[in-house]
């Protein structure tokens, strides 16, 4: 389970698109000389500016129009707008497009006065391109054609504030600028976290509202940048709970990209440079870095896949850091949506797999999903028999009322390891005594996420193991949030719930 509480970093600066070869010539050259001309005949030949451009329509005689000269010398910033935007830049950063439509419509302004002041007829029996124009008609062409590169927004199921937590609110978004490296998903389905939970209650801290959170996202990819090698458009992908890292680091470099200082959260972080807030996977699309975009092997249905991509690799990746194999005694504790994946993970890698939870009620699920053994911390001297017996724990409770960690910690081989990956809300936790860990010797620690090739790793043995994860399906709604926020709260859930029918609220 993977925290999202705001974050700030360095990125690479966003490209947008490629603009072919003649739009650049056209608003690089054609569209600055005639603006060019435009403007200066506006000025000082007003006579010889309707004759070029309107011919015989030209009324006689011609009053002098401050409007002509305004619709050109507003067409002039046009040009150059538009040359910044579209061809020096080639950019899909919605504030420079904001800023070229303003000058288009302040253009635009400027002809209809020409209108009023001239009189209709100006416009009418034009034998030629008028030069004022020009600008417009490409304008609009290139818009229409780059409408989904650039101007389509995205459309989520938000929440506004800690206190309404539970009242979804169907919005439309602006994602971050998209960049060389960036691949845009359309979602099919998405596992509920319990990160959800605690970020849109408040129990992690403040947050960057309005949210639409999720990050156990499975989509299809539609739109790769034109950097991007690891993706190919039309791919079956997965995105998790992180979405950037510098990959330049030591940490990136050694296959620890989780831990960069640089990292980005899926869904409530904040992209450097562009003050948008990232949105998560209860949404029509997600924007993520390539490196944080994963192909789902074929045979790995996506509602089976979807839980994997924060639950599973948080349980997997302390697993095969830290020796889960043959010969191994592994324990995992709790039984939730991380807890079952641990089970399952820690059985394929070939462990023997002990299920630890508070009562029994769980204890046929687990020999279900393959533990060898089963241990309620309700019983009696439940760790006796296996004092100093483990070789690793993966605590996945993020709930630690009544937790008794001296017990738990006993039954860890001399210098095995205890790592924690479930994450309690701020003001819960574990109180650690240096004396605990005297008698083993043992290590205390934990684990944030996986790297990529982990992911990739855990995805293949999936696939070729036939690992099923638990879940519970649930189409997106704006009524069907709020219950399934409740009951995962409550742990009433059997082990994951996973959101589908994304086309019925968002289209095909």
């Amino acid at each position: 389970m993977a925290a999202n509480k705001p974050q700030t970093a360095s990125a690479a600066p966003a490209a947008g698109f490629t603009l072919p070869m003649l739009y650049r010539l056209f608003f690089l050259i054609i569209e600055p000389i005639a603006t060019l001309a435009g403007a200066y005949y506006a000025f000082f030949g007003q006579r010889t500016y309707l004759d070029l451009t309107h011919a015989v329509s030209a009324p006689s005689p011609i009053p002098l129009g401050t409007s002509i000269a305004m619709s050109q010398l507003a067409n002039l910033y046009f040009a150059f707008a538009l040359s910044e935007a579209l061809v020096l830049r080639s950019t899909s950063d919605l504030r420079v497009w904001k800023t070229v439509l303003f000058c288009l419509l302040v253009a635009d302004f400027g002809h209809l006065y020409t209108v009023s002041v001239l009189g209709p007829q100006i416009y009418w029996s034009v034998p030629a391109w008028n030069a004022i124009d020009w600008g417009n008609i490409g304008f609009v062409y290139v818009g229409a054609s780059m409408r989904i590169a650039f101007l389509t927004g995205f459309t989520g199921f938000q929440v506004n504030s800690a206190s309404t937590w539970l009242e979804f609110h169907k919005n439309e978004f602006q994602p971050k600028p998209f960049g060389d490296y960036d691949v845009d998903v359309q979602i099919e389905c998405c596992g509920v976290c319990g990160s959800d939970v605690h970020t849109l209650n408040g129990g992690w801290g403040e947050q960057k509202f309005p949210l639409a959170v999720g990050h156990e996202i499975v989509g299809k990819a539609i739109r790769v940048g034109p950097k991007v090698t690891l993706i190919k458009e039309g791919q079956r992908v997965g995105v998790g709970a992180q979405s950037y890292s510098c990959l330049d680091c030591r940490q990136c470099k050694n296959d620890n990209e989780t831990y960069c200082r640089k990292q980005l959260d899926t869904y409530g972080a904040v992209w450097p440079d562009t003050g948008v807030v990232s949105q998560g996977g209860y949404s029509s699309h997600v924007r993520t870095h390539e490196h944080w975009v994963f192909p789902i092997p074929e045979g790995l249905p996506s509602t089976v896949a979807a839980p994997m991509l924060c639950a599973g690799l948080t349980a997997y990746s302390p697993l095969v850091r830290n020796g889960c194999g043959p010969g191994k005694k592994v324990g995992i504790v709790g039984l939730g949506g991380i807890g079952h994946m641990g089970v399952l993970f820690a059985k394929a890698l070939g462990a023997e797999v002990w299920a630890i939870s508070r009562s029994h009620a769980k204890e046929e699920d687990a020999r279900k999903m393959g533990a060898d053994g089963f241990l309620a911390t309700s019983d009696k001297d439940w760790n006796a028999e296996h004092v100093m017996t483990f070789d690793l724990i993966v605590n996945t409770a993020n709930s630690f009322e009544g937790f008794d960690l001296d017990a738990y910690l006993s039954l860890l081989d001399v210098h095995a390891k205890w790592v924690s990956v479930g994450l309690p809300e701020d003001e819960d936790g574990i109180r650690i005594r240096n004396q605990t860990f005297l008698a083993n010797g043992c290590f205390f620690g934990s684990s944030h996420l996986g790297s990529r090739r982990e992911t990739l790793e855990m995805l293949q043995l999936a696939a070729d193991k036939g690992i099923k994860t638990w879940v519970e399906e649930v189409p997106i709604s704006k009524d069907n949030l709020p219950e399934v926020m409740q009951k995962l709260l409550h742990n009433k859930v059997k082990y994951r719930f996973c959101l589908t029918n994304y086309q019925d609220q968002f289209g095909a």
